[in-house]
């Protein structure tokens, strides 16, 4: 019990606390910016919640992501809150709790390799690129399908389309810059980490998106489901289909932008939270090419 409870405490230390409301709010304002206003058909309101889990543990992540939903779909007014996100409270703690437990499996790690980071720059940019290119064929088929299935003119189709491909084409420049100039193949650990997580993510979803909410979220991700149900799936198929879509190419791109931010910290700060010591290089064969700052700071 008492090792339980030290556990416990040793998520929530004075800086986790600092952490969570800034965590909070990334994901609030992102996820709003993403899914209300650009109807883009991923979320990217979960970036706060993996890098808590990451840095802090399993139940911290868990908190921040349920916290994160409760706050923007029952508290904030409109336009940025929504009543639809809050139901996905549950989705939110689930990505929280496996982000906790990849940062203390150290899957976020910077590890060095220079054949290995080739071969997983190719995969992760084939996997995302193909999620990607079904995910636009799906989601912006007509201009006119696409403003009944989110509510939106049909001229904006044009908008939400560009920002999803400028999504896209800054993901594959940040993996490639990470894997084949550093060299570091950790991002495909935390790629792989956020493939993972998607798939759960997407399986939790389904019934509270069909069973709840009637497959209508008001994002973008709502054309995707409209797609399928017109092939003749039913909701749950629908949304299920959907999920395992856009859950596993947003959480892996959210995993890596994760990683990415907690590569350009300090070793030192990184160092200070309670998974910090399995965020950082921590043998002369994982470590990158330090910094003089770095290096001065270890």
């Amino acid at each position: 019990m008492d090792f339980l409870i030290r556990w416990v405490r040793r998520q929530f230390t004075t800086r986790v606390i600092v952490l969570m409301p800034v965590a909070i709010a990334i994901n609030i304002v992102l996820g709003a910016a993403v899914q209300q206003w650009l109807k883009l058909p991923i979320y990217l309101d979960s970036i706060g919640t993996i890098l808590v889990g990451v840095l802090a543990g399993p139940l911290a992540g868990a908190l921040t992501g349920i916290l994160s939903n409760l706050i923007w779909g029952y508290l904030l007014p409109s336009p940025i809150g929504s009543t639809t996100i809050g139901p996905f409270a549950i989705t939110a703690g689930v990505i929280g709790l496996l982000a906790g437990l990849w940062g203390q499996f150290g899957l976020f790690r910077p590890r060095r390799s220079r054949v290995a980071s080739v071969l997983g720059a190719v995969v992760a940019v084939v996997l995302v690129g193909t999620l990607a290119l079904y995910t636009y064929v799906r989601a912006y088929a007509s201009p006119d399908q696409f403003s009944v299935n989110t509510s939106y003119a049909a001229a904006s189709i044009d908008q939400s389309r560009a920002f999803f491909l400028a999504v896209m084409v800054v993901y594959v420049v940040l993996v490639a810059w990470a894997l084949l100039l550093r060299r570091d193949v950790g991002a495909v650990y935390a790629i792989g980490a956020g493939l993972v997580t998607g798939i759960v993510a997407a399986l939790v979803s389904a019934p509270i998106a069909g069973g709840i909410l009637g497959g209508v979220t008001g994002g973008g991700t709502d054309a995707i489901v409209a797609a399928f149900r017109s092939s003749g799936d039913s909701l749950y198929s629908a949304t299920l289909k959907q999920g395992l879509l856009s859950d596993p190419m947003d959480k892996m791109i959210t995993s890596y932008v994760v990683f990415f931010i907690v590569g350009s910290l300090s070793r030192r700060f990184v160092s200070r939270f309670p998974n910090g010591d399995r965020a950082i290089a921590d043998a002369p064969n994982d470590a990158l090419e330090a910094s003089p700052e770095t290096a001065a700071e270890s």
